[in-house]
Parts: C-alpha cells; structure tokens; sequence
C-alpha cells in the first residue's frame, strides 16, 4: 500500500475538523470548538489508551534504557492498529520506516551488550545460542515473521493482506525469537474468538473480510510485555 494516498487522505481529515486532546473533547461536549463538528470518539479514546500504556509501562520498567524502546514500538503498533481498523490500511509510511528504526533499536542494543526484559535467553550449548546476540535474533524474528505470513497470503490469497505480510515482518525485527510466536498466537486466537463472536452476533457475514492488523499490533504490545512470561507459563505446561 503506498503511503502518499494515505497521507493526503488523513491531511483532509485533519483539515475537515480539529482534533481536541482529551480534556478538550469533554470541555467542549464533544464537539470541535472551532468548527463545531462531532469529534470521533476513537480520538478521545486513542489518546487514553495510549496514556495509560505509556503509564503501564513506566510502572513496568521505570526509567530503563528498555521504557524509550518500548515507547517506540508501542507507538507504531497503535498507529498502525488505528489505520486498519479506519482504513483497512497498514501503510508502508509507517512499516517500512518502522523496520528501520527496530533494525537500528537492535544493532544498538547489541553494541550496548544488553539483555531486554522481553528478549528470550537462549542455552549456550545449542546451535540456537547465535539467536541471544540481540541483531541475529531480531533479524531472524522479521525473516520468520515475513516468510510465514507470505506463505498463507500466497496460498489463501484473499483472505490475508501483503500489509499483514510486512507487519509481521516489522512484529519480529522489534522483539525477535520466539516472542514473535507468542504474539502471533496471541493474534490468531484474539482475532477467531473476535470474529466467531461477529458472525454468532451477525455483525459479519462469512464471506465478509476483518481485518487482521488489529489483531496482531494488540498482540504485539502485549507479547513485547507478557511475552516471555506467557512462554515460560507454556513450557511449564509441556
């Protein structure tokens, strides 16, 4: 999907009506105190959510050189949640630059010889050792992200996107091996319960498409905080 559309697109929309911060949406009764229009209540509740994640997070890791990173990462899941949730749209402008930056947020890390809380440790004896140097692994995380989801998108063309194909891309540079198979389990189930509850409800025909984005950015933001806790809670199990 080509971004300038898209940019051009949200520009309108930012023209059409200006879009108040929390406080001012319940100020002004809802309504946009320069042009009057109806603000959409996802902008009031967008910009909560993503408070109270900022908040979770620094009640999480506090002032660690991990809180900025996951900031970040957050970000670009939330706004990549948003537009396909609007737009059915998950804009190169924001994955491509995305992969970039988790790319750079790796190399970093693995010059700064650190261990992320979210990064998965590996035995030293295994031939899986290489993946605990952080850039192999999260390298490693967007090529498994990107084959797996471009194989079902070949083989059941239609029902998955080349946009979901360069998320999970993006999803596995950002918090590598195996927390991406954490999220994308995540993202699976979340999103069949999701849409068994739409079709039982009738909200959705069978044949008609939702969006999987969501699905997977939601899973995201919480495998890069449970992720690994979720994984060693399995193989407890097992």
């Amino acid at each position: 999907m080509g971004g300038h559309g898209f940019i051009l697109r949200m520009q309108d929309k930012a023209n059409s009506c200006c879009l108040l911060p929390l406080a001012g949406f319940f100020r002004n009764s809802t309504a946009c105190s320069h042009c009057c229009k109806p603000i959409p209540l996802r902008v009031p509740l967008v910009e909560l959510l993503t408070g109270v994640a900022f908040a979770f997070l620094f009640g999480m890791y506090g002032w660690s050189l991990e809180l900025p990173v996951l900031i970040i990462f957050s970000s670009l899941f939330i706004t990549l949640f948003i537009t396909d949730i609007e737009h059915t749209l998950l804009p190169n402008v924001i994955t491509y630059p995305g992969m970039g930056i988790a790319v750079l947020i790796a190399l970093l890390i693995t010059l700064l010889n650190i261990q992320p809380q979210w990064a998965y440790r590996f035995s030293e004896n295994g031939f899986l050792s290489i993946l605990n140097i952080y850039i192999v692994n999260a390298v490693a995380g967007g090529l498994c992200g990107f084959l797996f989801f471009l194989v079902v998108a070949l083989i059941f063309r239609g029902g998955m996107g080349f946009g979901d194909v360069k998320l999970a891309a993006l999803m596995g540079l950002a918090m590598g091996l195996p927390t991406l198979l954490v999220a994308v389990f995540l993202g699976i189930v979340g999103g069949g319960l999701v849409a068994a509850i739409l079709l039982i409800a009738k909200l959705k025909k069978r044949k008609e498409a939702i969006p999987f984005g969501p699905f997977l950015c939601l899973a995201s933001i919480v495998a890069l905080m449970w992720g690994k806790a979720i994984l060693a809670w399995y193989l407890n199990l097992a």
